[in-house]
């Protein structure tokens, strides 16, 4: 009964980390260490993002700040920051967690360095089309590679 109840609990666990993932191999900055999160953008101002991922009745909710402006062009040319998001697009937040000093408190922040657009206004982006876009000030990539 025990043993049920762990893989029961460790099934349940899995469904509500299932937008968690790892990178693909690409080129990142030396310091990434391959975390990623899938969800739809539901709040985006300045350089900081929300994105919410449901499934079955769960939802996780995830805040990360750009750590410089995406190399998305967007229409008057610019580098794209997090405010240049649509909400109701789906993105994979390539980050960071690192914890900074606030006001004397320690503070742990998700710092986007990268992201990847899976849904743009309605339209799903396929995937031999879709990149991974730089948000990092760090301009020096190298190859990354993580085991599936």
């Amino acid at each position: 009964m025990l043993r049920i109840a762990t893989v029961c609990l460790v099934l349940c666990a899995s469904v509500v980390q299932a937008q968690y993932g790892s990178a693909p191999n690409n080129y990142y900055p030396d310091r990434y260490t391959g975390s990623t999160f899938t969800g739809t953008v539901t709040q985006a101002q300045g350089d900081e993002v929300t994105l919410t991922y449901s499934n079955k009745g769960k939802t996780d909710t995830f805040t990360g700040r750009f750590e410089a402006p995406c190399s998305i062009p967007t229409r008057d040319g610019q580098p794209m920051t997090a405010a240049d998001l649509s909400e109701g697009s789906v993105i994979t937040a390539f980050y960071n967690r690192e914890t900074v000093k606030t006001n004397g408190q320690k503070e742990k922040l998700n710092v986007i360095l990268a992201l990847s657009i899976d849904v743009w206004q309605g339209h799903a982006i396929p995937e031999n089309k879709k990149k991974i876009y730089s948000c990092s000030k760090n301009a020096h990539l190298q190859f990354r590679a993580w085991a599936n």
